[in-house]
């Protein structure tokens, strides 16, 4: 990776309003964490007094088999509904990153699904905006939208519920 390239992750992270990403490219593995006292940076500080930590590791060959493993690629990966907690018989459609969700396709635009839209396996329910790339977010099952778990334009972290949904029965 070079060093211009790292440079604007670095800034960007610094700006976010999140803890920890994980960035692998190339053979490499970048980690950046911030401890809890770094997220509100007092109006003196240059870029953040502390550096985040940071490591390279190397990048083992069977992950890079995998399909859905790497760089810019982890809306791919899958994402398995969980049963939400609030009330049995739900599942929940979870971020598959760290990023900023957006559940329509443009401001102005109509959003991908609302409470009460049904949903198929594979459709794309929202986006989740990481380092200026746009990921769709799909539907794992096929489901009725109960609730939508994340306000327009907000932070979400990597496995945080977005929507709780109905699961529609096959049969």
């Amino acid at each position: 990776m070079d060093l211009d390239k790292l440079r604007e992750i670095i800034q960007v992270f610094e700006a976010a309003n999140i803890s920890e990403i994980e960035i692998e490219e190339k053979g490499s593995r970048i980690l950046l964490k911030k401890s809890p006292k770094e997220f509100v940076l007092p109006p003196h500080t240059h870029m953040g007094a502390s550096i985040p930590q940071m490591y390279e590791a190397p990048f083992s060959s069977a992950l890079a088999q995998q399909p859905g493993l790497g760089f810019a690629q982890p809306a791919s990966a899958p994402v398995a509904p969980e049963p939400a907690k609030e009330e049995e018989g739900l599942a929940t459609i979870n971020s598959p990153m760290v990023g900023v969700f957006y559940i329509a396709p443009a401001p102005g635009e109509p959003s991908f699904v609302e409470v009460g839209s049904v949903v198929e396996e594979g459709q794309t329910v929202c986006i989740v905006e990481a380092m200026k790339l746009m990921n769709e977010v799909t539907a794992k099952m096929s489901g009725v939208i109960v609730k939508v778990l994340v306000e327009n334009a907000e932070p979400v972290e990597y496995g945080q519920p977005l929507f709780a949904l109905r699961p529609i029965e096959e049969g």
